[in-house]
């Protein structure tokens, strides 16, 4: 029941897409995002540049902190997270941010930590920065709130290749009335990075507009980024219903074995919920037609990797100490020693 209700309000988005507004921003606002409306495909990974190693063994072992079961310190956690962020550890940033932004760690100033982290990332020529700081100029969290602004930077990060921004511009453009072709390229570069939200989106515009082979090779990528409702309409869609039934129909022959294993795989992620699985072997299990299905033991890419990891081992408290010292910040905290703080409210401009 609730993924047809999720299903159904997907459709009735896009059928209704020449009365869509965009959330934030009004129409004299979208001519920040439509300020260059060309757009070429990029990847984030090729803007990202190599970790240091020390700095990616502190972020390892944070993560392993942040991730494994049980009680946990996050206070302890950001530490490890903080002096990595200031050797200038991306992934360590970004989990930062979103650590102090929920309320999980203590700071003395969450919001203009976390927006200072976010410009930290930009000056970097990190993509997911500009998308950061765009989301926190539209919501107003630590930055006055400006929606044209915000537009301007989730711009920049799609064209740098951030699929979050490019999925979040491409919804804003998809409208008849906006710059649908525009936002479909984005929705494909998106999917192809392998982020899920975009592909579910671009399949439901393709199957809407009757283009059901493109529709399924869309919702492949999605299954493989861990898309449960990608995998459901796959499963749906090999029970061969008829072209009536315009929920379910995607032009697939009746494929009861194919039906089963999409099945199976959305259960597998419905299981794994919060954890971000992923599917990267999807087409060893079930390759779309007319590809031969190939034999399978009911077993994940995925989880055969989770059992196999190891616990990430704890930095010496002389590497901390070394790293946090290097940049003169607080190892029992890694906050800096001696920190002036910003006026929250200052407006950035790119």
């Amino acid at each position: 029941m609730t993924r047809h209700i999720l299903i159904v309000a997907l459709s009735l988005l896009l059928c209704a897409c020449t009365k869509k507004e965009p959330p934030v921003a009004s129409a004299s606002d979208m001519s920040a995002v439509r300020a260059n409306l060309a757009f070429t495909c990029m990847h984030q990974a090729d803007h990202l540049p190599p970790l240091d190693p020390q700095a990616d063994s502190l972020f390892r072992y944070a993560r392993y902190l942040e991730k494994k079961d049980g009680p946990k310190d996050f206070n302890d956690v950001a530490r490890y997270y903080r002096i990595a962020a200031e050797h200038d550890h991306y992934k360590a940033n970004q989990n930062l941010q979103s650590l102090i932004s929920q309320g999980l760690v203590d700071s003395p100033n969450a919001p203009t930590e976390v927006v200072d982290l976010g410009m930290k990332l930009v000056k970097q020529g990190i993509p997911s920065g500009y998308y950061d700081i765009g989301h926190y100029l539209e919501t107003g969290y630590g930055l006055k709130q400006d929606a044209e602004g915000a537009l301007h930077y989730f711009r920049k990060a799609a064209d740098l290749g951030n699929p979050e921004a490019q999925f979040h511009v491409g919804d804003l453009l998809l409208p008849n009335d906006k710059a649908p072709d525009i936002a479909r390229k984005m929705l494909a570069c998106a999917a192809d990075q392998g982020f899920g939200q975009a592909a579910i989106l671009l399949g439901v515009d393709q199957k809407t507009g009757g283009l059901y082979p493109d529709a399924a090779r869309t919702f492949q990528k999605g299954v493989s980024a861990g898309d449960t409702m990608s995998a459901s309409f796959l499963r749906d869609g090999f029970k061969g219903p008829s072209q009536s039934n315009q929920l379910d129909y995607l032009d697939l022959p009746n494929d009861p074995e194919r039906s089963r294993r999409y099945d199976l795989i959305g259960k597998f992620l419905d299981a794994n919920d919060g954890r971000s699985p992923k599917v990267p072997d999807i087409d060893r299990i079930v390759p779309l037609p007319p590809a031969k299905l190939p034999p399978w033991d009911g077993t994940f890419q995925w989880q055969k990797e989770q059992d196999a990891a190891k616990p990430a081992q704890k930095p010496s408290d002389e590497l901390v100490n070394e790293m946090a010292k290097a940049r003169h910040l607080d190892p029992a905290t890694g906050l800096p020693l001696e920190r002036p703080l910003r006026d929250p409210q200052e407006h950035r401009s790119t």
